[in-house]
């Protein structure tokens, strides 16, 4: 049963199978009919399609060669417009060229401009396609006038826009020198560009650039006297504004006033200057006594306003100096601003070194000016620092100046620094020398010699430059060798002004020796114990003395120890005077002939020795009042007490009839007028 079935299924999937398989051969007749139509479809489209190529191919052909030659046609006509501009460039440029540039706007003048960077051009043409062209002389003869006028109308507008600085606006740059970068200066008013001026001379100049002609020498004719005048102006201003006020116009009036309605005579002129010197005498007497700062000969009016002019024109010449030196920085910024963009940069460094050198030169000569009347002023022992306060504001000035002149180098004005610094250097040795050859003598009274004063004044002068002083001495040999022997690690400025001043103050103290010979010892004492006193009191309270003691350190116990010497150098002149007061041997009970000649002899050998010295003493000046009641209780305490014994034992014997005539001062008399010495009311 189950074989049975399991036939008839396997009949069944059979004739299943063969149902399929006619099936798929209907399919396939189908498909191989269906595939013949297409490939005859194919094969006539592939036919028509050769057919249509064969007809179409020729036409490609015409149309490219069309397109080709039209192409050749547009190219020709340009070419042709492009040549015939050329030859019509000068008829259609003529007008506008021999009218000249206008230079009121950027935009005219830029129409300007393109006219002739098409003459330029049109030459670049015919120069390389028919250099035998009669218009290419048309047009190098047009073109050639208008670069002509074109550089008349730059001339004329830097012309138009550049005048010299006004004196006040140069004033405001320099007093805003210290407070405000350069860019933040404002230079307004006289000298300044309209900026759309600005803009059309710089589009000019970068024109005439690009054609090779940088207009580097019309700038340099027109920008240089303005500089030039900009500086005299201001240096005018100056001299005009300080002279004005400066004690030479006062002495110049005091001493030659004119009246109209009295004439003066010149014996009634001397009675005047008579007086005057007189007056002048009392005066100085007066600041002796106080001070101690008048000293030497008496000045008469005139030589006193003659040095105290010449003092103010050595301030005034290096106030010029230092004021003309800001001014060129100024300047120099000035003209930067204005040249850049005008001409090529690689070209900036040379003009503006050209622009500026005048002023250099003016600057080079005031300072030399002021450097040698500051050391006329050393060599005299006068004031001397106005160089190194010119050479400290050149310095200062320095990287200002680097700024404003960059690219450009400094060398100008390193050169005219370095002048001033070796100026400077000299001026101290010729103060030296000064101390060395002053002939001055010492004051008639002992009190401080005006070489110590002026020495002390020029070192407190001196210390106010001491950061200029320290870099320009670290340049001398001797001075470096110097500072190598000092000790410690200390600021190397201020011992370099310790060196120098140990070098004055040593050559003041030889001097001041030199000079004490004049006097007898006890004047000799007073004086060199005033003049010690007077540098040692002015050291400390300028503050000097720290410094000094960098190169000295025993500078105070060594002026400490000078005092006391010549304390007891002046104590010792009263010797003379106790001798009186002793006896080789005691005198007897009952006083002999002999006895009472000794007694007389003695005491009349005190009187007389007593009065000398109280007559010569009593004009001996001591300004210092501490130092003046000190050497007073140092008198009483040498003379008192000897004199007293003697005066005790010896003034109450009989050994004259007539004692009044020996015994003439008691002890408190002798104190008395201790009291009085030194003091100018006695």
């Amino acid at each position: 049963m189950y074989a049975v079935e399991k036939k008839f299924e396997i009949e069944m999937k059979l004739r299943k199978e063969m149902t399929n398989i006619q099936e798929l051969k209907a399919a396939a007749k189908r498909s191989s009919s269906l595939a013949n139509d297409v490939c005859n479809v194919l094969g006539a489209c592939e036919q028509r399609l050769q057919q249509l190529e064969t007809a179409v191919l020729p036409l490609y052909g015409d149309t490219a060669r069309l397109q080709h030659i039209h192409q050749n046609m547009e190219r020709t006509v340009r070419s042709l417009d492009h040549v015939i501009n050329y030859y019509m460039v000068t008829r259609e440029l003529a007008d506008l060229i021999q009218a000249g540039p206008n230079t009121s706007t950027t935009e005219t003048l830029n129409v300007y401009l393109e006219a002739l960077d098409k003459l330029a051009d049109a030459q670049g043409y015919f120069n390389k396609n028919n250099p035998q062209s009669i218009e290419l002389e048309n047009i190098n003869q047009l073109y050639n006038t208008g670069v002509s006028k074109f550089e008349n109308a730059f001339e004329d507008l830097l012309n138009r826009n550049t005048r010299p600085l006004s004196p006040t606006t140069l004033m405001d740059m320099i007093a805003l020198e210290e407070d405000s970068s350069v860019d933040s200066v404002s230079v307004s008013g006289s000298g300044s560009t309209v900026g759309g001026a600005l803009d059309s001379m710089r589009a000019a100049a970068a024109w005439l650039s690009a054609a090779g002609a940088p207009p580097a020498a019309q700038l340099l004719a027109v920008r240089a006297p303005a500089a030039k005048s900009s500086l005299l102006a201001f240096k005018d201003y100056q001299r005009s504004r300080s002279m004005a006020h400066s004690p030479l116009m006062r002495a110049k009036n005091f001493l030659h006033r004119s009246d109209s309605t009295q004439r003066r005579t010149s014996r009634l002129q001397k009675v005047i200057e008579k007086r005057a010197n007189k007056i002048m005498m009392k005066a100085s007497q007066t600041l002796e006594q106080s001070t101690g700062l008048a000293i030497g000969p008496r000045k008469s009016v005139v030589e006193t306003y003659t040095e105290e002019n010449t003092e103010y024109l050595d301030d005034w010449e290096a106030e010029m100096a230092g004021n003309v030196a800001a001014a060129v920085c100024r300047l120099a910024r000035h003209e930067q601003r204005h040249l850049l963009g005008l001409v090529p940069l690689p070209r900036l460094p040379p003009l503006l070194a050209a622009v500026l050198s005048q002023c250099f030169a003016i600057l080079a000569t005031d300072v030399e000016r002021a450097c040698a009347r500051s050391r006329r002023a050393a060599g005299r022992c006068g004031g001397g620092a106005g160089s190194w306060a010119v050479l400290a504001r050149l310095t200062r000035l320095l990287p200002e100046l680097e700024r404003a002149l960059a690219p450009a180098s400094p060398q100008p004005y390193t050169n005219i620094l370095h002048a001033c610094q070796q100026n400077c250097i000299k001026s101290l040795e010729e103060w030296v020398e000064g101390i060395r050859n002053d002939g001055a003598a010492g004051p008639v009274d002992g009190t401080v010699h005006q070489l110590a004063a002026a020495a002390l004044a020029h070192c407190q002068a001196l210390a106010a430059h001491i950061h200029t002083i320290g870099p320009a001495l670290a340049t001398e040999p001797s001075y470096v060798r110097a500072v190598s022997q000092v000790s410690g690690s200390h600021d190397r400025n201020a011992v370099m002004l310790a060196i120098y001043m140990r070098k004055v103050l040593a050559q003041l103290n030889f001097a001041l020796r030199n000079k004490s010979e004049q006097y007898p010892d006890a004047l000799k004492a007073i004086f060199l114990l005033n003049n010690t006193l007077y540098l040692l009191q002015g050291l400390q309270r300028s503050g000097l003395l720290d410094v000094l003691m960098l190169a000295e350190p025993e500078c105070e116990a060594n002026y400490r120890d000078m005092i006391q010497e010549h304390k007891n150098a002046y104590l010792q002149s009263w010797n003379k005077l106790l001798q009186h007061t002793t006896l080789d041997e005691p005198l007897p009970a009952k006083l002999r002939d002999r006895d009472r000649q000794i007694l007389k002899d003695k005491f009349a050998s005190f009187n007389r020795e007593w009065e000398e010295c109280s007559r010569a003493q009593r004009t001996y000046s001591v300004p210092d009042a501490e130092l003046r009641e000190a050497l007073k209780r140092d008198n009483k305490l040498a003379i008192l007490p000897p004199y007293t014994t003697f005066y005790d034992h010896y003034a109450s014997l009989p050994f004259s009839k007539n004692p009044d005539k020996y015994v003439k001062y008691s002890p408190v008399q002798i104190a008395t007028q201790l009291d009085g010495y030194f003091d100018e009311a006695a």
